[in-house]
């Protein structure tokens, strides 16, 4: 039995090799894919494609800023496993039964190997992967052929898949059927080991989206599996005990060269990517399609469900989320809000998670991806001795409560993302603030309640924006209110905006998705404001503290302070700062004569100097006549504080006089919301831009 071991260390050894070997020969062999959403951005290169007519030289040029690893860690997976369980075969010399059972397991992970390498060969040469249906119609093929193969081909009396055997044949009533009737029980198991076959195969697949994923899930169970199987002293099942073992030392092989960081693309994440490869769909849906295949030999079905427990939730959220929920939804949810039931992202449904499968969940709610791939792994590995104790325990009770006990951490993996969907706008101190410290408004998710004093929810965003920001009843009521990422992230930079806060503000907004802000066209309106609004601030600052006037002289501005009351909500503190009708000489360039005196008593703001007349084809000078409302003048340059400067040097003696603003503190006909001196220099109707980074979209790795 000591040599069964042997094909651990043949398999790690020859993947190592391997992988060496493919990263020197197909360093180029990267996927063009794009896939839908902006959440996989580090996954979905797009860019570069295989041309064989301009060769090889010019295509590793083209791919050095990919972010795309090589798709060559597969096929080192595939051979690995074929080598070191023929290897450990001839040494263990099995017998003529065993080498069957052992050739129809490899040839069935070749199968499904095949079908992952046409996908990722599609992805690198044309940008696009099979289709789904093609990719199940493939490996549902394959399914279809291993299943009649061990039907017909394995013979030994305890492993043939010929008759009835428990615990189907157990079952009332269904038992009778398969035992009894003609080809009942052929039917069913050909149906059966193409479900769990092809579910098996798709899950482990969905697992594969981030670096030693699916990589550490897959070795916990081919552990947990060879365990059971040796447990069980039998030897006809030994090539079942080889292919296990042959994983794990395949898969030990593999990780070093797909090990986990916390890198993301576009430096979203920390630290350098320490993988350089990745194993793609060939060795994913071979992997998983061996793994259900040697449970359904050993007869370990439904224990499969316990020890790929993560794989469990990971097919189950892409499945029930993408592609029932969704499609119900669309056809028959109606959104009061938005007064329809087309036309709007799916993100808006009341879906279980953020992004499916359910990594991308936990990875959107900005955990460190890092330890989010070791809390995986150990959860695999818990689901793995869960699965092990269900089986080999001793006491029936024993074992009956380790399935009890995987079944209820399956629940509360599956509830722990749906908990976690909610957000809400908190209150919370910075980071390393004292207790006596101000509450600062925060973008919490979770939920807002302490519990033994401890809290069931977890800030992301802290604001610099003080909690006397909110001024009515209606606005306290918006804190701690459980509600979608998207109402969280529009109200609270809101508040922000309001609060003069605009580096909060654009930080908050700018999670937001584009599909999502064109139905919040408000916030919309605000987020464009403000980039144009920090723009024109990250211009370099001139002195405007002393302006050059006619004749050489220079004159002082006056500190202005916002009014004590705001009488706008909506607006800014500087759009509030109201001018008053007054005589006087405005070119004069005195801040205490003409209209220029009627602003309130100076504290904090400074004053800018006397508006400038806007003119078209990016000419600017005095205006002589009444000026036209900025606003309107949608073709007109922006200003920059540089640019004012340079004009008020020039043209000090004709500056024209501010617009007379003590009948309205803005405009007639633009709204409230509009008129701020951000807005002087973007129309309220401007169309939202589009965002980039991370953004919460609900969509499946594999298509939504």
């Amino acid at each position: 039995m000591n040599m069964l071991l042997g094909a651990v260390l043949i398999a790690f050894v020859t993947c190592a090799f391997v992988c060496l070997l493919a990263l020197v020969l197909f360093p180029w062999f990267r996927s063009g894919e794009r896939k839908e959403g902006h959440f996989r951005a580090d996954q979905s290169t797009g860019s570069f494609h295989v041309e064989a007519s301009k060769g090889l030289r010019k295509l590793r040029t083209a791919r050095a800023g990919s972010s795309e690893l090589p798709l060559v860690g597969g096929p080192p997976l595939v051979i690995a496993i074929v080598v070191a369980s023929v290897a450990t075969g001839f040494i263990v010399q099995l017998s003529l039964p065993q080498w069957t059972l052992l050739g129809v397991l490899l040839l069935a992970l070749v199968g499904f190997a095949t079908v992952g390498f046409v996908d990722d060969w599609m992805k690198v040469h044309r940008g696009v992967g099979i289709s789904e249906l093609q990719k199940f119609i493939g490996v549902f093929l394959v399914s279809l052929v291993s299943a009649i193969a061990i039907n017909r081909l394995v013979l030994p009396r305890p492993l043939t898949a010929r008759h009835a055997y428990p615990p189907y044949s157990d079952i009332p009533v269904l038992g009778h059927l398969l035992v009894d009737a003609k080809f009942a029980w052929i039917a069913f198991f050909v149906v059966m080991t193409i479900v769990v076959t092809c579910a098996t195969s798709l899950a482990v697949d969905f697992a594969d989206g981030m670096d030693g994923l699916c990589g550490g899930l897959t070795l916990s169970a081919a552990l947990a599996f060879a365990v059971i199987i040796l447990s069980e002293n039998f030897r006809d099942l030994w090539p079942a005990v080889i292919a296990m073992l042959a994983i794990a030392g395949a898969v030990a092989g593999f990780l070093p060269f797909n090990w986990p960081s916390s890198w993301k693309a576009r430096n979203q994440g920390w630290g350098k990517r320490r993988a350089k490869l990745i194993m793609g769909d060939t060795g994913s849906l071979a992997l998983g399609g061996l793994l259900a295949l040697v449970a359904i030999v050993s007869r370990l079905e439904v224990v499969l469900i316990f020890i790929g427990g993560v794989f469990v939730l990971e097919g189950l959220s892409a499945l029930i989320s993408a592609r029932i929920l969704v499609k119900f939804f669309r056809k028959f949810l109606f959104l009061e809000r938005f007064g329809t039931s087309r036309g709007f992202a799916h993100t808006e449904f009341p879906l279980p998670f953020l992004a499916t499968p359910l990594h991308h969940h936990y990875d959107l709610l900005n955990w460190d991806r890092k330890r989010l791939v070791y809390g995986a792994w150990a959860l695999g590995a818990i689901f793995g001795l869960l699965g092990v104790a269900s089986t080999i325990a001793p006491l029936t009770w024993e074992r009956y409560l380790a399935r009890f006990a995987a079944f209820l951490l399956l629940v509360f993996a599956w509830q722990a993302g749906t908990w976690t969907k909610s957000f809400f706008v908190g209150l919370a101190r910075p980071k390393g603030a004292g207790q006596d410290a101000p509450l600062h408004l925060a973008l919490c998710y979770g939920f807002p309640y302490r519990l033994f004093g401890r809290r069931l929810y977890k800030c992301i965003d802290i604001t610099d924006v003080a909690e006397d920001v909110t001024r009515t009843a209606a606005e306290r009521l918006t804190l701690w209110q459980r509600m979608s990422v998207f109402d969280a992230r529009s109200i609270l930079g809101y508040f922000c905006y309001r609060a003069d806060a605009l580096e909060d503000a654009l930080r908050v907004w700018g999670k937001l998705p584009k599909a999502n802000l064109e139905w919040r066209p408000d916030i919309a309106a605000l987020l464009v404001e403000t980039r144009h609004t920090m723009a024109l601030s990250a211009d370099d600052e001139p002195d405007l503290g002393r302006l050059p006037v006619a004749g050489g002289a220079a004159r002082e501005t006056t500190a202005i302070s916002a009014p004590a009351r705001l009488d706008d909500p909506n607006a800014t503190l500087r759009a509030q700062l109201p001018f008053t009708p007054a005589s006087g000489d405005p070119a004069s360039g005195d801040p205490a004569s003409g209209a220029w005196s009627g602003m309130r008593a100076p504290e904090s703001v400074e004053s800018v100097p006397p508006q400038a007349q806007w003119w078209p084809n990016g000419q600017h000078g005095a205006s002589a006549g009444p000026q036209e409302d900025p606003v309107s003048q949608q073709s007109a340059p922006l200003w920059t504080p540089a640019a004012y400067a340079d004009w008020a040097s020039s043209t000090a003696d004709a500056l024209a006089a501010p617009p007379d603003m003590a009948a309205e503190p803005h405009p007639v006909g633009v709204p409230t919301s509009s008129f701020s001196p951000h807005s002087a220099a973007v129309p309220s109707d401007a169309a939202p831009t589009d965002e980039e980074g991370d953004t919460l979209d609900g969509r499946s790795r594999h298509g939504q």
